[in-house]
């Protein structure tokens, strides 16, 4: 069995996880990226530089790749590819690949923040206020539902990219373009917590979630979180996933208010922080290979210890000049 990782960029870990479980069945890891420096294209068994995900020969580039490597199944690590594959999954399945992403709908309102807003407020989840029209801002202002700071985002951005925090009505003035491509969410001073889920490919039942508490980010991602039994926190997810009926791993982020949880944000894949699951023994990566047997996977909902903490931290590696391309292929 081998599998596909597109977009694989900077997740040495998650790579890492794949080539261990599938070496035990004698499987392979291919991992591609845009960027032929790609720390992660590094570790896998096979690597490869591909276009980007917007170019116009980039699903027939992986398509390609299957081929030549046999590829039982992809899966991508980034937020804007979901969408992508999901238009394109049948035709993979035809080829007897299974692309592990949720359907489409799914997807985009999990991409779209101000669709994800509505979407859980419709159905009663508690969730951070997001606002795409700037009279609504100003009017929530006036009557003080509203209070700065703000925190501007782009409406379907990730990694923490594009952040800004207002603080004042002149710099919304500044800031804010007509586009509809933007949102302002009030600034949440509460911790923050991430939970990872997984959603059986078989089965489709929820066989694990892990809770933890977010202690440093870095880049939008956890750069040191402890794990936390909370059963509020695991019955909030699984509402969220009985709505939305994603497949396969599954991120959720939250802050804890004086008024009880709010939802944040909703990532249908593997989050930046899920080595703190997977260490906890919450494998997620072996629950796929074992679906992908056509086997489900047995529940492992809350099944680890409180109170254990992930660190992140840095490495460093030289590549050899002669080759290295420094941008995304065109």
């Amino acid at each position: 069995m081998n599998i596909l990782i597109t977009s694989a960029g900077r997740r040495v870990k998650l790579v890492q996880y794949f080539k261990e479980e599938l070496q035990k069945i004698g499987g392979k890891l291919i991992a591609i990226d845009c960027d032929s420096t790609a720390p992660a294209l590094l570790f896998a068994d096979y690597a490869e530089t591909v276009p980007v995900i917007t170019h116009p020969d980039y699903i027939q580039t992986v398509k390609y790749l299957c081929k030549k490597y046999q590829v039982h199944a992809l899966l991508s690590l980034i937020d804007p590819e979901l969408s992508i594959l999901a238009n394109h999954k049948s035709e993979f399945a035809k080829e007897n690949i299974k692309v592990i992403v949720s359907k489409k709908e799914l997807v985009d309102i999990c991409l779209d923040k101000y669709h994800t807003f509505k979407f859980l407020r419709k159905h009663g989840i508690p969730v951070v206020p997001t606002y795409v029209k700037k009279d609504d801002i100003l009017a929530d202002i006036d009557n003080q539902k509203l209070l700065f700071p703000l925190i501007m985002k782009p409406r379907y951005g990730s990694a923490s990219i594009g952040i800004a925090k207002i603080q004042s009505i002149e710099e919304l003035d500044t800031l804010w373009l007509e586009d509809d491509q933007q949102v302002i969410q009030p600034f949440i001073s509460g911790d923050e917590f991430g939970m990872d889920g997984y959603v059986d490919l078989v089965s489709l039942e929820v066989t694990n979630i892990f809770c933890k508490r977010k202690i440093k980010m870095r880049a939008g991602e956890t750069d040191k979180s402890v794990s936390i039994l909370d059963d509020e926190l695991t019955q909030l997810m699984r509402k969220v996933i009985s709505l939305l009926k994603p497949i396969g791993p599954i991120d959720i982020d939250c802050f804890k208010t004086d008024k009880g949880y709010l939802l944040s944000e909703i990532n249908p894949r593997f989050g930046g922080g899920y080595p703190h699951a997977h260490e906890m023994g919450q494998n997620f990566v072996k629950n796929i290979l074992h679906n992908l047997t056509g086997k489900p996977n047995e529940v492992m909902v809350a099944n680890y210890d409180e109170g254990a903490v992930m660190i992140k931290f840095d490495d460093v590696m030289v590549l050899p000049s002669i080759g290295v391309k420094l941008e995304c292929i065109k």
